[in-house]
Parts: C-alpha cells; sequence; structure tokens
C-alpha cells in the first residue's frame, strides 16, 4: 500500500480519476490520516510494552491497539470494496475521532509506563519559579460563580469543535477539507495522548487539593454536570500536553486553510477562552495548555507538508464534493 496526498484542487478543476481512482482513498492506498492512527497505535503499543511491569493487565492492552488497528482496517477494506457508499465514505474519513475517546480512556491505565510514577510535584515546582505564585492560587483569588460558569462553558465548548466542523464538512461535501481537517486535529489529539506517558502530571485539581482556595469551584449548571463528567469518565494523569487545548486550535488553524479567514477569527476568542479555562478550572497547569498550542501548530505544519495546498482567499473553496448518485466531483 502507498500513500495518497489528500492535496487540494483549486476550484473547478477536474480531478484525474486514473490517478485517484474516482475516490476519496481508491484501492488499497492509505491516506495521511490512516498512517497517523496506525503509528499511534503502534507506538502505543511499545510504551505499554516498555513498561508492562506498571501496567496492569498490559497484554489486553496490546490486545485491544491490534483488535483496532484491525477494525480500521476492515473499514477501509469494506470503503474499498463500496467507495461510494456516503456512510462508509464518512467513517472512513472520520473514524479517528470516533476512536479519540475510547483511546482517550485507555490511556488512563498506561500513562505511569515509563516513569511508573506522576510528576507533579516538579511540575508544582516549575510554575511557581515561572511565575513567582501557582497560577491556580492566583487565579482563585478572582474565583467566582458567574466567572466559574463562563468558564466551564469554554472548556465544554471542546466538544462541540470536534463534532460541528466535520458534521459542517460532512453536509457540504466538501471531503478534501474534512481529511485535511480531521488530520490535522488526530495529529495534534494522538500526540498528546503519547505525551501522557512521557509526562504523567494529575493536575492542580489533584495534587494541590488540600491547600487550593476556594477548595472547589462552583458554577451553576454545567460547573457541577463536567465536574462529574471529570469524576468518572477522565483518567487521572492525562493533563500534559492539554488535548482539549491541543484539538480546539487544532480545528481552528485547520478551519483557518481551509474556510475563510472570518471563521477563524470568529472561532479565535473562543478558543483563547478555552485555553485559559483549562487552567482556570485546575485541571491543568499552565505548562500543559502552552504545550498543547504548541502540539497544534506543530499537526498543522506537518498537514500543511504531507496535504500542500494554499490558504484559499475569502469566497474560494475547493474539496471534492459528492453528487446526488453518490460520485465524486
Amino acid at each position: 500500500m502507498h500513500v495518497i496526498p489528500d492535496a487540494d484542487r483549486p476550484a473547478g478543476r477536474p480531478r484525474d480519476r486514473k490517478a485517484t481512482g474516482g475516490s476519496v482513498a481508491p484501492g488499497a492506498a492509505l491516506r495521511a490520516l490512516d498512517v497517523i492512527m496506525f503509528g499511534y497505535l503502534a507506538a502505543a503499543a511499545l510504551v505499554v510494552t516498555a513498561g508492562h511491569d506498571v501496567v496492569a493487565g498490559w497484554g489486553l492492552y496490546l490486545v485491544a491497539y491490534a483488535a483496532t488497528a484491525a477494525a480500521v482496517a476492515g473499514l477501509l477494506a469494506a470503503y474499498h470494496r463500496r467507495p461510494h457508499d456516503r456512510v462508509l465514505t464518512a467513517l472512513r474519513l472520520t473514524y479517528p475521532l470516533v476512536l479519540a475517546p475510547l483511546l482517550y480512556t485507555m490511556t488512563g491505565g498506561t500513562v505511569l509506563s515509563l516513569h511508573g510514577r506522576y510528576l507533579d510535584d516538579a511540575m508544582n515546582r516549575f510554575e511557581t519559579a515561572l511565575w513567582g505564585a501557582h497560577p491556580a492560587d492566583w487565579l482563585g483569588t478572582f474565583a467566582s460563580r458567574p466567572l466559574t460558569e463562563l468558564f466551564y462553558v469554554c472548556y465544554v465548548s471542546y466538544y462541540l469543535y470536534i463534532v460541528v466542523p466535520p458534521v459542517l464538512l460532512l453536509v457540504r461535501r466538501r471531503l478534501d477539507d474534512l481529511a485535511r481537517l480531521v488530520t490535522t486535529v488526530g495529529a495534534a489529539v494522538y500526540t498528546c495522548y503519547l505525551g501522557f506517558a512521557l509526562l504523567p502530571v494529575r493536575g492542580p485539581v489533584h495534587s494541590l487539593a488540600e491547600q487550593l482556595d476556594p477548595p472547589a469551584l462552583q458554577g451553576y449548571v454545567l460547573a457541577p454536570a463536567q465536574e462529574f463528567l471529570m469524576a468518572h469518565a477522565d483518567p487521572v494523569g492525562t493533563c500534559f500536553p492539554s488535548a482539549h487545548v491541543a484539538g480546539a486550535w487544532a480545528v481552528c488553524l485547520a478551519v483557518r486553510r481551509i474556510q475563510r479567514r472570518a471563521a477563524f477569527r470568529w472561532l479565535l476568542l473562543p478558543t483563547v477562552g478555552l485555553t485559559v479555562s483549562v487552567v482556570y478550572t485546575r485541571y491543568h497547569y499552565t505548562a500543559d495548555a502552552a504545550a498543547g498550542l504548541a502540539v497544534a501548530i506543530a499537526a498543522d505544519q506537518l498537514v500543511k507538508r504531507l496535504l500542500p495546498g494554499p490558504i484559499r482567499p475569502p469566497g474560494i473553496h475547493s474539496g471534492r464534493v459528492l453528487d446526488s448518485a453518490g460520485q465524486i466531483n
């Protein structure tokens, strides 16, 4: 198999169907997003194997990674047989995002693979030395119910970043643009998942629980809802780099490349708010947020080289679309 570059095509230019097979990913070829997914699964398996003495049930993780790879291969094979099936096309281009919550949950049992312990003490010393006082303590002096609810709105908005843009591109049948978006987000998010094991930290909400003032942030609706979700579904130790920050900025930067710049400007302020929210809510250190932003920028630059294409001027967009018969135009 070979990798097909997802080069942007200027609007109106006919496609070379002999070169592309007339579909988004013809034959058994891999796209960049597939390489990222299979690369992550292989790297995660290596990390777990290296730290098998501290990972309970490490063999089951290897089985799970292998099963995920087999499921992806099955999806690609099914798409190869029915390349004009709309459901298969949607799954073929979005499966890294669909699998992300499951693979994120799995990281909770593997974050200590390389170090065998959490490194929050070192991170707290770094944060205090960098800022002169710990940001969690400083931000606590500004805490109020309205402000807390506002920042939880920003924090929860991450889920919209991951769902709404792909759905809009699917509805508009802009498949090349969808592939670029998913590739950028996948590169950012799955890099964060590997980073959790490189620097496992629990975050201020855990490491500074006995000294935080106020002890708990009080909001109205979203604040307690997100706290419940974090307490029951969020794996501990998955802070550095911040996947929230990396994923949101990856979407923002990808939108800048595939949509009008106005869309990027509309996303910019909410994305900055989300970046601040991960620190205000005490889930992350400032270093986590900075690292998440760096990962998103790196992912954007990587995809720029993998999927070359200029940032389009206002009013211009490209991306192969499906006609009413399910054919690629």
